[in-house]
């Protein structure tokens, strides 16, 4: 379309000038306006020609058809993201009681209870090193592994720190270093581990409960059991 109507003689009036400032593009309204203007302005001796005129009505029309097409393609969006959340949330529930693995670093502590730490290796380690923290982000404890080969893996923390004590239960976070024979730093991912008591949601999405952790449902990477 372009920017500037023609067949006005000595009005000089364009787009810039009818729409304002900051919006440039035309809407329905703008380009009624222009045509309003374009008629009013035309010599009546000398009038728009009808195949100019239609010209102008299938470029509204064309308009029409476009701002018709965004509004209805917006509300299809918007209609198959609360049907997506609806079937996720309803989903969500029937996995009370399922024992699943979730990308994270969590691990939660019970009084007088040991606790598996799960991850997987990329690659085979000739030393692996395990960093656990508290909630202060404080090392309490720091395990030497030793070698391990590719693929998940789990070790089991008995809950004591690095001088043998016992920890205060809670939430706790560990982190997982691993080199090969030669050096070469081995990607490591870390899983949060447990079963889901219950669902919570948070801005419309699930929200697994796994003791006092949450888990996002997007984050859930194996279910364990039934």
């Amino acid at each position: 379309m372009s920017s500037t109507i023609g067949g006005i003689s000595g009005v000089g009036m364009s787009i810039t000038d009818t729409v304002s400032g900051s919006n440039s593009k035309l809407d329905q309204m703008d380009f009624l306006k222009l045509l309003m203007i374009q008629l009013s302005y035309q010599d009546p001796l000398n009038p728009m020609d009808s195949a100019q005129f239609s010209a102008h009505l299938a470029e509204f029309s064309q308009l029409e058809q476009l701002t018709l097409m965004n509004e209805n393609l917006s509300y299809a969006m918007q209609t198959n993201l609360v049907l997506a959340q609806s079937v996720n949330n309803t989903m969500a529930a029937t996995m009370i009681g399922q024992d699943v693995l979730a990308y994270g670093n969590e691990v939660e502590l019970e009084e007088g209870e040991e606790t598996t730490l799960n991850y997987n290796l990329s690659a085979s380690a000739q030393s692996v090193t395990i960093t656990i923290k508290d909630e202060a982000g404080v090392t309490v404890r720091t395990i030497e592994v030793g070698a391990q080969s590719s693929d998940d893996q789990q070790l089991v923390w008995d809950g004591l720190d690095n001088d043998g004590d016992e920890l205060s239960p809670g939430v706790y976070t560990f982190s997982v270093s691993a080199e090969t024979s030669s050096g070469t730093t081995v990607p490591v991912t870390t899983y949060t581990a447990g079963t889901i008591s219950g669902v919570s949601y948070v801005d419309g999405m699930a929200q697994f409960l796994v003791g006092s952790m949450q888990i996002s449902l997007g984050d859930v990477y194996k279910i364990l059991s039934g």
